[in-house]
């Protein structure tokens, strides 16, 4: 038997065996009790001096006989210990490829609600969207499909059962499988189902001639917008709840084109083009100074116009975000009242009453 910390990696691997050979709970227990058992009377035996260790006047052959056996347990207990065991290889397994797992678990309701959004968006554009559709209800179909999949594979590492020997190899390309999906998810969500209007890709769709520019824009912008209204003097109200703000863009046209646009931007729920720091002023005037550029991209098109406008008011308002910081701590410096110098007072006045004096 071993000493020491030996002692207790020896029991720690037979903890491990009977853990893995065991058939249930009962057998485990029962199992561990007769190979503690056993190892409590070897370790009995072996600190007995007559019978561990021979004596001087001991014949040569009984010594190497007691030699080559010591010998050939530690061999067998190094062998046992470089032995991989199930429990560790679940264990890398779920250190190695948990995450992957877990997000294709979740894959149905994340991935899936935009695979279905460029469904309906791809459907409602007829025969244009005849290629996003058939890809994004095959990689559903996908979807559904792996996720059952690493749902069981998920429970088997956990419960460290089963044969783990071609998992590695199928894990390694759910991880692939995700990359790819993602990569084309990537491609294809800005043109049909984009999560915000800053990542909207309209160029591949807002130059067609329609009357029904609200129509257009809620079917291919899908919840990146809300409500839509148009006023008596034509100007578009929208609504961007995602990007937590309201735009109001007021064109001219000439002869059913527009010439010019102006544009004023409100935080949701305020009433007011003015938000502190006039922040949001500073947004509508930057997209209005872009505005001349998108009417001419979009040849006149109040789609294409209003449609290019909404995408660049998220640009414009993260670049002035970064600066907005700044400009407010050097307004208040500004504007900040200025702290009397006492002292300086007090030299003037005694100069004062000596002059007087």
């Amino acid at each position: 038997m071993l000493s020491g910390q030996n002692m207790i990696e020896a029991a720690r691997q037979i903890e491990a065996k009977c853990y893995d050979s065991a058939k249930d709970a009962t057998d485990y227990k029962r199992k561990v009790e007769k190979r503690l058992a056993k190892a409590a009377k070897a370790l009995e035996a072996s600190q007995r001096p007559s019978m561990s260790e021979p004596s001087d006047t001991a014949p040569l052959e009984k010594k190497q006989a007691l030699a080559r056996k010591r010998s050939r347990e530690d061999s067998e207990v190094v062998q046992e210990a470089k032995r991989p065991r199930s429990s560790d290889s679940a264990r890398d397994l779920l250190r190695e490829h948990g995450a992957t797992l877990e997000w294709w678990r979740a894959a149905p309701a994340v991935i899936g609600r935009r695979l279905r959004a460029i469904i309906d968006a791809a459907t409602a554009a007829g025969s244009v969207g005849d290629e996003a559709r058939t890809w994004a209800s095959d990689a559903l179909q996908k979807v559904d499909k792996i996720e059952k999949r690493a749902t069981s594979l998920h429970k088997q590492l956990e419960a460290r059962s089963g044969n783990l020997s071609e998992l590695p190899g199928y894990c390694t390309k759910l991880k692939e499988w995700k990359a790819d999906l993602e990569a084309k998810l990537g491609k294809r969500a800005p043109q049909w189902a984009p999560s915000s209007i800053g990542e909207a890709a309209v160029e591949s769709w807002c130059d067609v001639a329609t009357n029904d520019v609200a129509g257009a824009l809620r079917a291919r912008l899908g919840a990146c917008v809300g409500a839509i209204s148009q006023d008596a003097l034509g100007a578009y109200r929208v609504e961007c709840p995602r990007d937590s703000f309201t735009a109001t863009l007021r064109l001219q046209t000439s002869n059913g084109q527009v010439t010019r646009a102006w544009v004023t931007t409100v935080r949701s729920g305020e009433r007011s083009p003015a938000s502190s720091y006039d922040f949001w002023r500073r947004v509508g005037d930057e997209a209005t100074e872009a505005a001349d550029k998108c009417v001419k991209k979009a040849g006149g098109s109040t789609l294409g116009t209003v449609a290019r406008l909404l995408v660049a008011i998220p640009l414009f308002r993260d670049a002035l975000a970064s600066t907005a910081a700044a400009r407010h701590k050097a307004s208040v410096e500004r504007s900040a009242p200025r702290v009397p110098d006492f002292a300086r007072a007090a030299r003037l006045l005694e100069r004062e009453r000596v002059r007087a004096s």
